[in-house]
């Protein structure tokens, strides 16, 4: 499984992949810096034969979030996209709308901890990945 780090932030980024490889999580996530390029690297000739997990932030700018969540779900022949928003928002007007999207498994705050890490290991979604 190849996980995506989509932020267009140059710092979360940096951070959300230290706190991945510091739990054993992933080791070398690509990164996006809006839904737009997320979506370019995850239909890419032969990616529809990988697995990702995608952690998604909300508010960006090309294609936001939600932009990215509603493309995926109008492809026809998608890969299989576990998504894992990473926002700073906490409204719960954006917790409940995540839960209208399928490829959604998992809703966490801004800065990625290790204990979400943790959490993420346990996702019914993600646990034939981990050995625990």
């Amino acid at each position: 499984m190849q996980t995506v780090i989509v932020d267009d932030s140059d710092i979360v980024i940096f951070l959300h992949t230290e706190i991945l490889s510091y739990s054993k999580l992933s080791t070398n996530p690509l990164s996006a810096f809006n839904g737009q390029e997320a979506l370019d690297l995850i239909t890419k000739k032969d990616a529809e034969k990988e697995e990702y997990l995608v952690l998604l932030d909300i508010n960006m700018p090309v294609m936001d979030g939600w932009q990215f969540l509603d493309s995926l779900g109008k492809l026809e022949n998608p890969p299989v996209v576990h998504v894992v928003i990473v926002t700073s928002s906490i409204d719960t007007i954006d917790k409940r709308k995540a839960t209208k999207y399928p490829q959604v498994i998992g809703f966490f705050e801004k800065p990625l901890t290790q204990e979400n890490c943790l959490q993420m290991k346990q996702f019914e979604a993600l646990k034939h990945y981990f050995i625990t």
